[in-house]
């Protein structure tokens, strides 16, 4: 029997560009800790070896501790891995394949450069590889594993990055397609693939493994490793799903009639079964209110957001829609009235282009009052 994990999509040194601070550091931190985590899995489970299926590292031109802080994550499992260039990471002339070959090289780990078959020394297998060269690749660099001969004891294994004809073509990260009928066609026990971020099934004997931890809002089954066993030659694999993730990613569009929906939104997030430093979360929020209700739910927003690791909000289709009494607290008489009412005019005809812009400026106005009156 053959045991090993198969893995994909660590994107080491992804910069999290969108989320600053704190949270982006933590995330980036937390890519390293999850190769540690896969090999003090792999440890536990005695595997044979850890197969990655691509984008290793999230550029070429990530820097020489960076690549060593994964080597040393590595390390926690002393047993065979074997790693594969995907489009992230392509193995070109100059890329990190080479600097870890003339630097850092280290005796189990090995690198699958070209498109040439991997036997491994103490077991019956061949790891037939479709190293991405450059980025972008307009033909299926697995066609080769056809014409690999083995010998009937030899356990066949695909390793290739890209997405599958008819299943992820339009869906995965970059157009480096592979045939459906690859496991057919080059008689192949298991064809371990990276590229789609979430674990999915493609065939009995076909699998994208997905990131071990996630790192965007999508409900894809992201945030797991596969541990793969293969009794002999043509049997089916057997395939366990392991969860790996650290943070989770939420998204949640939300209907606000009054502070009380956003309160509702973060008890939601109660009930997800992680702790709130450990959420990611993406609130969409609609709906129409006055101006001194958008203020309380703008500090009910503030509150949650000190509450999770990372909050992004899009509000945009929240319309703060002036009410009489919101105008009147402002200011009842002079020149800010006459402004006042001028803006409550555009922001209340749906065809003034400016009526966004004056339902913002009002909001201002309104937050401003607000602010003074609690200095008074």
């Amino acid at each position: 029997m053959f045991r090993f994990i198969h893995t994909a999509d660590w994107q080491i040194g992804k910069a999290f560009g969108n989320i600053d601070g704190d949270a982006g550091a933590l995330l980036r931190t937390r890519r390293v800790e999850a190769i540690k985590n896969i090999a003090l899995i792999a440890t536990e489970k005695q595997v044979d070896a850890v197969l990655v299926a691509g984008d290793v590292f999230e550029t070429n031109t990530i820097v020489p501790k960076t690549i060593f802080q994964t080597l040393s994550a590595m390390s926690e499992f002393a047993g065979l891995w074997i790693l594969l260039p995907g489009n992230h990471d392509p193995a070109t002339t100059e890329s990190v394949w080479s600097r870890i070959k003339h630097s850092f090289a280290t005796p189990n780990i090995f690198l699958l450069t070209e498109a040439e078959p991997y036997k491994l020394a103490n077991h019956p297998v061949v790891v037939l590889p479709a190293p991405l060269q450059r980025r972008h690749e307009a033909r299926d660099l697995t066609e080769w594993f056809d014409t690999h001969e083995s010998a009937s004891e030899i356990i066949r294994i695909g390793l290739a990055h890209g997405s599958v004809d008819n299943r992820l073509s339009a869906r995965g990260e970059a157009p480096n397609t592979i045939s459906d009928r690859r496991v057919q066609s080059a008689k192949l026990d298991y064809l371990a693939l990276g590229d789609w971020h979430g674990s999915m099934c493609i065939g009995e004997k076909m699998w994208y493994s997905g990131t071990p931890e996630p790192d965007r809002f999508r409900a894809n089954d992201s945030g797991n490793i596969l541990l793969v066993e293969i009794d002999h030659p043509g049997a089916a694999p057997r395939v366990e799903k392991i969860r790996t993730a650290y943070y989770t990613w939420y998204q949640a569009e939300k209907t606000i009639f009054d502070e009380n929906d956003v309160e509702d939104a973060g008890n939601q997030l109660n009930h997800l079964g992680v702790s709130l430093e450990r959420l990611v979360v993406r609130l969409v929020l609609t709906g129409t209110v006055n101006l001194e209700t958008r203020a309380r739910i703008d500090k009910s927003i503030e509150r949650l957001h000190a509450s999770v690791l990372h909050m992004d909000v899009d509000s945009s289709a929240l319309i703060a829609e002036p009410s009489q009494s919101d105008l009147d607290e402002i200011e009842q008489t002079g020149f800010v009235r006459l402004a006042i009412d001028k803006l409550a005019i555009i922001a209340r005809d749906p065809a003034d282009e400016r009526a966004d812009d004056a339902r913002r400026a009002l909001q201002l106005l309104y937050i401003e009052h607000k602010q003074l009156e609690q200095k008074a």
